[in-house]
């Protein structure tokens, strides 16, 4: 690869960089000073391009960098007041809609706020109003006199300043606990945002299909993997999927994105639609894409995928490739731009860890195993071991990092799963296409409940193999020095595949 034709790459590093150093340091950090700095830098930057000296472009360059990592320091500290902010000036009464269904926990139900200024809070209420708290619909309005209020941002007790630190980057600025009979509901009477009608037609799609059959522990499947609604979903279910290396199955995310954009491709014959008219085909495809989201509830997973696929299809409407390096730079730069605490999100770094290894060796993969006139029949086969392989092995480190655990049949299970997978997404379409026929509904139905059982009896199958998984828990440096390797290993692939051609 020619790294002088992808120049957007080598900006993403400082702009990151920056951001991780506002993290870091964001104490010392002031935003109106950093806007002033990179100001300044950008007017400098504007003067080097109206002189001729001979070393313009190398000052260009360094003045660029530290540009980018500027606006990344710029951006992060920025978000990080504006969640800061949110901390509610009474800590003895909050008021707030509820966002997110209630989710029990072992004392208390968890309900999500979202405040007047659009910051949330995450309030614990004492559970003996259990059934007055299943009866809360997103837009509800909370009020509650609280006991105990604690800003996420700091935390004294280092057992909880993970949880906290994690709440904070998922934009919650405070937790809050009130008693059983503290507080009170007032039904939503006005029109719900989009976010909150996105969470409550999602209720909606969850009550049809427990009317017409779909239920218990594959409806609890069936409903993660097409609505994005997990809150059925046992741990023991979720356990058994992430010790079979599967656990993106049951998340809406890129992985399913791809498979709803292959299946919109093939309604449309895309691959046989003149090339000047294609783009008529991605702009379809990007709004079905986020009128399913909206749909599904808006899950923030879901959301960073259908971005990053939004803007990939526009790369390629510009006559350029789909999933290319420069077309992930620029997804993962304004992904970030439009909330830099992405960063933080493990579901954002294992989804532009595992396109981008797709999109620098996939096709090169792919062409080598099909360079046989023999296998080149298979392609669509070689495709799907390639894609896993890649997104497998460059994944696996930064999940050990994170839960600990290395997956040792992931590619094994992914490749028997993702079968199942198109089925019950495909057959799902058809479900609701026919709800209105009960015969043919009733089928599907059956066919549905079948695939979700199948599913998750391989998956319990395959966990339960010896050597399943390991335990290794790698540390920030062990995890680095792994990618470092990866990428010289990349390095050499690419450099031998060219020689071969």
């Amino acid at each position: 690869m020619n790294w002088q034709n992808h120049a957007l790459i080598r900006l993403i590093i400082p702009f990151t960089l920056g951001m991780i150093g506002a993290n870091l340091f964001i104490s010392h950090m002031d935003i109106v000073v950093l806007f002033i700095l990179c100001c300044t830098v950008l007017a400098f930057l504007f003067f080097l391009l109206k002189t001729s000296d001979t070393h313009k472009d190398s000052k260009f360059g360094i003045v660029a960098t530290a540009l980018f990592f500027l606006i990344g320091m710029t951006l992060y500290t920025g978000k990080y007041h504006s969640v800061e902010r949110g901390f509610p000036q009474d800590t003895t009464f909050i008021r707030g809609r509820l966002v997110e269904m209630p989710k029990e926990k072992a004392h208390s139900w968890a309900l999500e706020l979202e405040q007047e200024n659009s910051t949330h809070i995450l309030l614990y209420i004492g559970k003996d109003t259990s059934c007055i708290v299943e009866g809360l619909s997103i837009g509800d309005t909370i009020l509650a006199n609280i006991r105990h209020l604690q800003a996420t941002n700091t935390c004294e007790n280092d057992t909880f300043k993970t949880y906290n630190t994690y709440l904070f980057h998922q934009g919650i600025c405070a937790t809050a606990y009130t008693p059983h009979n503290h507080w009170q509901v007032r039904p939503c009477q006005t029109r719900r945002p989009i976010l909150s009608s996105a969470k409550f037609l999602q209720e909606q799609l969850h009550d049809i299909y427990d009317d017409h059959g779909i239920q218990g522990e594959a409806g609890s499947i069936i409903e993660a993997m097409t609505i994005g609604r997990k809150t059925d979903l046992s741990s023991d279910t979720r356990n058994t999927y992430a010790h079979a290396g599967v656990s993106h199955i049951l998340a809406l995310s890129g992985f399913h994105v791809g498979i709803i954009v292959l299946m919109i491709q093939f309604f449309f014959l895309k691959n046989i639609m003149p090339r000047r008219w294609q783009w008529v085909s991605n702009f379809f495809i990007i709004a079905t894409l986020w009128c399913y989201a909206l749909l599904t509830g808006m899950s923030p997973s879901l959301v960073r995928a259908t971005t990053m696929f939004t803007i990939l299809l526009l790369c390629q409407s510009m006559n350029r490739e789909a999933i290319s390096p420069s077309s992930c730079a620029f997804a993962f730069l304004v992904m970030l731009c439009i909330n830099p605490f992405y960063l933080h999100h493990i579901g954002f770094q294992l989804s532009f860890i595992a396109v981008g290894a797709i999109g620098v060796l996939g096709r090169r993969l792919i062409n080598l195993c099909t360079s046989s006139n023999n296998l080149i029949h298979y392609i669509w086969l070689i495709t799907m071991v390639a894609v896993s392989l890649i997104s497998t092995i460059f994944t696996a480190p930064l999940v050990a990092h994170y839960f600990g655990r290395l997956t040792l049949i992931s590619l094994l299970s992914n490749l028997i799963l993702f079968p199942f997978v198109y089925l019950l997404m495909w057959t799902s379409i058809l479900w609701w296409l026919f709800l209105w026929c009960d015969p043919i509904n009733n089928l599907l139905t059956d066919l549905l409940n079948w695939t979700a059982t199948t599913m998750n009896g391989i998956a319990e199958h395959l966990s339960s193999l010896p050597f399943a998984t390991i335990d290794w828990h790698p540390d920030t440096l062990t995890t680095l020095l792994c990618y470092i390797l990866l990428l010289v290993l990349s390095y050499y692939f690419l450099k031998r595949v060219k020689s071969i051609s």
